[in-house]
């Protein structure tokens, strides 16, 4: 759909309105974006506000800098570079919910989309990390903090790798995480991928409050250097010897800096560990 067939839908709509005083809106919101929005994405938007509906042929080729609040059935594709975990909640109803976030990106910037009930619950979400996905019948909205989401309701459908979608269009997952050679700040939190070279059998200890703890260390690498990946407790038994030779992603785990200045990474409780399908997009 065209700039003018996009002004021929609002003026079908809105009679009351001339096509010079549409253009001049389009154009002043084209202006106050400061090169945000194209001149089809800012007549979208002007579209949106007035209660114009907007056809799918023109949401289907829509980048994520193009989303403005308020779009409905909208159809958009990204690389999922996050997914949440599953969180349960209760509806004002008194029936329970249930809910996940995963990220998207595209060559021009990053959304979250929340996942509603059923959708969270059956898609098996965490196989979709690294993986291209074109989403329909979604909904934009801004969050409190000013930001857009995307949400993905009953009506909403992912479809994985769409056939007529080229891969490497989009950024590689490894341009959303930390590099081995750019760890450092002790304490700091990182996300980061790489290929499990070693893991040594774990270890178990006796804390000073009599609690039994295990331990396993892993030698991790990726194409900038390597690192210790120190798993404590319950993420001690998520990695053995059978994943040597495989790629993971490591959320949330905390640098250390030992005594000689070599540098760990340490997981905690929250630390995900996800064991990806294959060998990670631009690693």
């Amino acid at each position: 759909m065209s700039l003018e067939d996009i002004i021929a839908k609002i003026l079908s709509a809105r009679p009351e309105l001339t096509r010079e005083e549409i253009l001049k809106m389009i154009e002043s919101r084209e202006e106050s974006s400061r090169g945000f929005l194209t001149r089809e994405s800012a007549a979208l938007s002007l579209a949106a506000d007035l209660g114009v509906p907007i056809e799918r042929a023109f949401r289907s080729k829509l980048l994520i800098k193009d989303l403005v609040s308020g779009l409905k059935n909208v159809t958009i594709s990204g690389r999922v570079i996050h997914v949440s975990q599953l969180k349960k909640f209760f509806h004002p109803d008194g029936h329970e919910g249930f809910r996940r976030s995963m990220y998207i990106a595209d060559k021009t910037g990053v959304i979250r989309v929340t996942l509603w009930d059923n959708k969270a619950v059956s898609l098996d979400a965490e196989s979709l990390i690294d993986e291209v996905v074109r989403i329909f019948h979604a909904s934009v909205r801004r969050r409190s903090g000013g930001r857009l989401e995307l949400n993905a309701g009953l009506r909403s459908k992912i479809e994985i790798i769409p056939g007529d979608l080229e891969y490497d269009d989009y950024p590689p997952i490894i341009s959303f995480t930390k590099k081995i050679n750019e760890l450092s700040g002790d304490g700091k939190k990182v996300t980061l991928i790489g290929l499990v070279e070693r893991a040594y059998p774990p270890t178990t200890f006796k804390r000073q409050n009599g609690s039994e703890g295990k331990v396993r260390r892993v030698d991790l690498s990726d194409p900038t250097g390597k690192v210790m990946l120190v798993l404590w407790d319950n993420n001690a038994d998520i990695l053995s010897e059978s994943h040597e030779g495989k790629y993971i992603m490591v959320i949330g785990a905390k640098i250390r800096e030992r005594f000689n200045g070599k540098i760990e990474l340490h997981t905690e409780e929250k630390t995900r560990i996800l064991v990806l399908k294959r060998k990670p997009s631009g690693f």
